[in-house]
């Protein structure tokens, strides 16, 4: 199964547990960069961080190569800001066609996952949404707990994939 993971990540959360799936299953990582990123140490960065989600930005980022036909399986991972996936998931979804793609879904948030997986739905209409978990601040609460359950759901996605290969 050739996997990719592609995330995006502020604060370290969303990176912590691709990391963590990474021990588990060979994937090739894309930590997605915007050009000019927000400022994670401001204390104005949730103010940035959503005005960019409600006007729907899409930043630019910082050059990278892919090619979603080269993977079997796509796993994307993100903050959840305002509710939503982060404008750096919003640009990659817009600037790369998926289509009929297995994909695997994950989120961090700090208190809610809000409607972040209905809207990545409908943003990859026309690929089989295989599973999705939600992490609610895997660096503060627990670190290990949070690795514990990542390493699980890492291999749900493997037994998850396996069937639909059978089928």
């Amino acid at each position: 199964m050739k996997t990719a993971l592609v995330y995006y990540s502020l604060e370290g959360n969303t990176k912590y547990i691709a990391d963590c799936i990474s021990e588990v299953i060979h994937v090739d990582i894309l930590q997605l960069e915007p050009i000019n990123p927000i400022n994670k140490n401001s204390s104005t960065k949730y103010l940035w961080g959503g005005l960019q989600v409600f006007s729907k930005r899409e930043p630019q980022l910082k050059s990278y190569s892919f090619a979603p036909e080269n993977y079997d399986l796509i796993i994307l991972g993100t903050p959840v800001w305002a509710w939503k996936y982060s404008p750096a998931i919003n640009t990659f979804i817009n600037d790369i066609e998926l289509a009929k793609k297995n994909i695997a879904l994950y989120c961090c948030h700090g208190g809610g996952k809000g409607a972040v997986f209905r809207r990545f739905e409908e943003a990859l209409n026309g690929n089989n949404i295989i599973s999705k978990i939600d992490f609610r601040d895997p660096l503060k609460r627990s670190p290990e707990k949070s690795k514990e359950r990542t390493i699980v759901w890492a291999n749900e996605l493997i037994n998850i994939y396996h069937k639909i290969l059978s089928c």
